[in-house]
């Protein structure tokens, strides 16, 4: 087996008519693709096409994650405006067919999975499929009658027919040479740039236009498809089963009176957030890469005995594995009353993680007070040492706010990844679990050294309360964004403005190791740059600590094209690496003034593809003048360190 300016996005949610009650739940990824739109497939009513019937294939998943592959699926997709019966609609696989039966209904703007096998579907996916095509595995999902289709590895296709006959939509993939109507062009590949990026459970699906997350226009070629090579804007892109993409399609967002803080680490981020969690009343919930620090591991645990309501999610598979350290500290807080997860893939049972690395780094508490930031809670990031003679450690940042648009969006984003019913890749804490249950017996974790490298500058949190714009930024689903996130943020910058950014990671060229800037293009890279072509003051500072100097695609390589880029072009662009605070820049950290405003955003987003297209990640943008020139400060002094 193989297997989208800063600007808010709001938009009329247009609902589907509904004629009965749905099949399945609304939050089902891929049902349907417009946001808040009810699931599309109904029953009993029994209808003929339309003339103007506009029916598409949405989505093709061929190379299942099961073993044989009962999990194989393909999407509908209702383009038009009228609801379309699907009795007598046949499905391809270029060698066998099978049509829908009486009583089924696709309401304009609703999609529609069906699968092999309706329970190796929901296992998979998290979610039920709308009918099935191989296997009556449940009762409930409607059956297709005709041959059992199979979509092969190695390439084929999908044809779709009306009750007429006629073919209305196709899709080749892979080595399949293309029928003689239907489809113009090569066949469609799966993106696999890297070995991150396998070819086994991944989608094929459309590209989704930014402006209200339907299907772009049908041309009947790759150039419709978000696996498209030749576009590196909206195209490039991979999906997994489990990703709730519709769903999370428009980033979250508001204007609104709250209260903002901004933390610094190491300067005082242990500190500042033990203070936040000994504050929570009801609950703490933690999404996060890994917890390695004591103090803070202390802290939940007393939380949670005090009857806090303490649940973390953790990545179970960083590289090198889940250290004792950390081991230690989730024992301490389960045997505390704490609930602790992990993301996790299991080969023996086929499951495997919706998420290359669930890497953000979150928390949300009392389920009001929203804290967002690039640090996972280590002894590097957040230590617990006496900084009167100075620190050693990591140069990242949180944003905290009560903004309740905020709070709604982390909340929404825990809910989803956060679901053990749904989901099989999320896996409750046992202490005997060799991988990830209890430390060694003895183990006790090392002592916190008193680390003098580095003064602090920053010995306080910024706090300020008033108006402020937000947004809240996740990976995969929309960190890309042309119009979003640091890509808006960076086209607004011109003449006048400008753009400091401080990252761990901003690598030289994206896709594989042997491309190129001008075959597979970063595109913040050269969204700083085009700020600078306009006018803009740019300054890149990236870490010198961790970057591994062997790789062409190292910080020493992008900072050596953008200082040329620069005097090349006269451009008011400089970049540097650097490690002010003794164990690298883990920042993700991007600060703009532009027409006078003061902007920051902060996360877990790294500058690779991967961190962009694979894993949970989640960044806060804030409009601050106060936060973006705190921050600023702190950017100035790390340019300026040896």
């Amino acid at each position: 087996m193989r297997a989208n300016v800063l600007a808010f996005v709001f938009c009329l949610l247009l609902m589907p008519v509904a004629q009965a009650a749905p099949v399945s739940a609304p939050l089902s990824p891929g049902e349907p693709l417009r946001p808040g739109a009810a699931v599309g497939v109904f029953l009993p009513l029994i209808r003929s096409a339309k003339p103007d019937a506009h029916l598409l294939v949405s989505a093709l998943y061929y190379d299942g994650l099961v073993t044989n592959e009962p999990d194989e699926a393909f999407q509908l997709y209702n383009a038009g405006e009228a609801e379309v019966g699907l009795e007598g609609w046949r499905v391809s696989d270029g060698t066998r067919s099978a049509a829908f039966p009486a009583g089924m209904m696709l309401a304009p703007g609703a999609a529609l999975w069906c699968t092999r096998d309706a329970s190796a579907f929901a296992s998979v996916f998290g979610h039920p499929a709308g009918c099935e095509y191989a296997a009556d595995a449940d009762p409930a999902v409607p059956n297709l009658t005709g041959d059992a289709l199979r979509f092969a590895n190695t390439g084929g296709r999908i044809l779709l027919e009306d009750p007429g006959g006629a073919l209305r939509d196709a899709l080749v993939y892979e080595g399949s040479s293309p029928p003689a109507v239907g489809w113009q062009g090569p066949a469609l590949y799966p993106y696999r740039p890297t070995t991150a990026f396998p070819s086994e459970g991944q989608i094929l699906y459309r590209k989704l236009r930014p402006e209200d997350g339907r299907p772009v226009a049908d041309t009947d070629s790759m150039a419709d498809w978000a696996a498209d090579p030749g576009d590196g804007q909206d195209g490039r892109r991979v999906r997994y089963p489990g990703w709730d993409l519709e769903h999370l399609f428009f980033p979250r967002g508001c204007t609104a009176n709250a209260w903002l803080q901004v933390i610094v680490s190491p300067d005082h981020a242990n500190d500042a957030l033990r203070g936040l969690l000994n504050g929570a009343k009801t609950s703490i919930r933690f999404e996060g890469y890994s917890l390695e620090s004591v103090s803070v591991a202390e802290t939940l645990a007393a939380r949670a005995a005090a009857g806090v309501d303490v649940t973390l999610l953790l990545d179970g598979a960083p590289p090198g594995g889940v250290s004792d350290a950390q081991r230690w500290a989730v024992q301490q807080i389960s045997d505390a009353g704490g609930r602790v997860y992990y993301f996790r893939s299991d080969a023996a049972t086929g499951i495997r993680k919706r998420y290359a690395y669930q890497h953000g780094k979150f928390w949300l508490l009392d389920d009001r007070q929203a804290l967002v930031g690039t640090e996972n809670p280590s002894p590097e990031s957040f230590p617990a040492d006496d900084k009167s003679d100075g620190t050693l450690g990591r140069r990242g940042v949180y944003l905290a706010t009560d903004a309740p648009c905020v709070a709604d969006a982390v909340r929404e984003v825990m809910a989803l990844d956060i679901a053990p019913a749904e989901h099989r890749d999320i896996w409750a804490w046992v202490a005997s679990d060799p991988g990830l249950g209890a430390p060694p017996p003895g183990y006790a974790p090392p002592a916190e050294t008193n680390g003098t490298y580095y003064e602090p500058i920053k010995p306080h949190p910024m706090t300020e309360s008033g108006p402020h714009t937000f947004q809240v930024i996740t990976s995969p689903e929309h960190a890309l964004r042309a119009g979003d996130g640091l890509l808006g943020l960076a086209a607004r910058a011109g003449v006048g403005d400008t753009l400091l950014i401080e990252q761990l990671q901003e690598p030289l060229y994206w896709g594989p190791e042997t491309g190129s800037v001008t075959t597979d293009p970063n595109p913040r890279l050269d969204a700083y740059i085009e700020a600078a072509r306009r006018g803009a003051r740019v300054r890149v500072l990236l870490d010198g600590f961790f970057d591994d100097l062997s790789s062409p695609r190292s910080n020493l390589r992008t900072v050596e094209y953008l200082n040329a880029m620069a005097q090349a072009e006269g451009l008011d662009l400089e970049a540097r690496r650097g490690n002010p605070t003794g164990a690298g820049i883990h920042n993700k950290m991007i600060l703009a003034e532009i027409g006078g405003k003061g902007w920051v955003m902060a996360g877990s987003l790294n500058g690779g593809e991967a961190s962009a297209k694979l894993n949970r990640e989640l960044s806060l943008l804030v409009s601050s003048d106060a936060a973006a020139a705190y921050l600023a400060d702190l950017f100035w002094h790390d340019w300026g360190a040896p």
